[in-house]
């Protein structure tokens, strides 16, 4: 699929539901998706829809679904709202014929994953998921490195992903016990890991492999915050490390291969070759730093140069997405990411959350309707 969009093409109007954290960075990166218009917003808060449409000039600042589809009539809707919601949602606009981009988790489990899936291909329209780090630039020339055979065939991937409580969203959640994640059947790490696994599936193409997790004994009125997961496929292995007290806070995949091993690092958008000493016995010593050396400054190179073109912004892989996604839909073609890899990581998930159980705290019965009719 090209990834460049005929700008000369129909408009898409675009709406955004749930006005949230998340809600900003698509409204932030849609601006540069050629072809691409917002029109609303909604929010069960109307204080929330109406700051989110003043502050990145929306028109339309909604708290009724309904009529925000009546009066806009948006091509597509991204649903940016808790991810207990999401396969109702998803479904609701799918059965009115409105194209939809869910945010990350796709659903809660499978079944409801199954269910958006088919609303999908019963009405024609797409829908796509934030596996957004797939389509950031490091990570686009991963693909090239493997689909030109320079790391031969992957046998392992260990994939890391770092998570900070500390941060704005993680003091929110980790100090409210009636927070929507809590609920989640795999709190914390249900809100987060599918960045973890999106990145290994592409190398591991077993349907559902053998996986075993395991967590950190909680501390007494908090969930764990430390996973790890081990993955073994027919021809090839993996493993998860998802952490919030490791520091750096890190995104990394290793990738081992029969000809060559990688290391991509996300935060650092640079990839790193795992060097073989190319002179013999004690230069050998000598000679490994010194590739590395060479290598580190092909890499401020490249990101320098990427600096000054204005192209080191955090959310790069959620643009190309998106921009993949509207060509997607006014070509009527395949969108980015195949449902068959969506379906896969949300089997995994439930897999994972599957193999624990959380320990008891302080939460209501059910979740309050964070969105109401949004």
């Amino acid at each position: 699929m090209s990834q460049s969009v005929n700008s000369k093409a129909t408009t898409s109007k675009v709406a955004i539901l749930g006005c949230g954290q998340i809600a900003d960075a698509h409204l932030q990166e849609l601006r540069y998706v050629p072809g691409v218009q917002v029109v609303a917003v909604c929010d069960q808060l109307q204080e929330l829809a109406d700051q989110a449409a003043r502050r990145f000039d929306v028109p339309g600042a909604f708290t009724d679904l309904e009529r925000m589809l009546t009066e806009t009539r948006p091509d597509a809707v991204h649903v940016t709202t808790p991810p207990h919601t999401h396969a109702s949602l998803a479904c609701q606009l799918l059965n009115q014929g409105v194209n939809v981009y869910v945010e990350k988790p796709f659903t809660v489990d499978v079944a409801e994953a199954d269910e958006v899936l088919s609303a999908a291909r019963r009405n024609g329209k797409l829908v796509c998921v934030g596996h957004d780090h797939l389509f950031d630039p490091v990570w686009l020339r991963l693909q090239t490195l493997v689909t030109t055979g320079q790391l031969g065939e992957i046998v392992h991937v260990d994939s890391v992903m770092g998570y900070n409580l500390n941060g704005p969203f993680g003091k929110i959640m980790f100090n409210d016990p009636h927070h929507w994640l809590h609920r989640l059947p795999g709190g914390l790490f249900h809100n987060n890991i599918s960045h973890a696994i999106y990145k290994i599936t592409p190398f591991l193409s077993d349907e559902l492999p053998r996986i075993h997790a395991t967590t950190d004994r909680p501390t007494v009125g908090h969930p764990p915050t430390e996973l790890r997961v081990m993955l073994q496929g027919e021809s090839v292995t993996a493993n998860i490390r998802f952490s919030s007290r490791a520091r750096p806070v890190q995104r990394l995949a290793t990738l081992y291969g029969t000809k060559a091993s990688v290391e991509v690092d996300l935060e650092a958008r640079t990839i790193r070759w795992c060097r073989s000493a190319k002179l013999p016995g004690a230069l050998g010593k000598l000679d490994v730093p010194w590739q590395q050396l060479r290598e580190a400054a092909g890499n401020l190179r490249r990101n320098t140069w990427d600096f000054l073109r204005c192209r080191q912004h955090y959310f790069a892989g959620m643009r190309e997405l998106f921009t993949r996604f509207y060509a997607a839909i006014r070509a009527e073609q395949e969108p980015p990411i195949p449902y068959e890899e969506i379906r896969r990581v949300t089997a995994w998930m439930d897999e994972i959350f599957r193999q624990y159980k959380f320990t008891e705290i302080d939460v209501p019965a059910s979740i309050p309707d964070l969105v109401g009719q949004a």
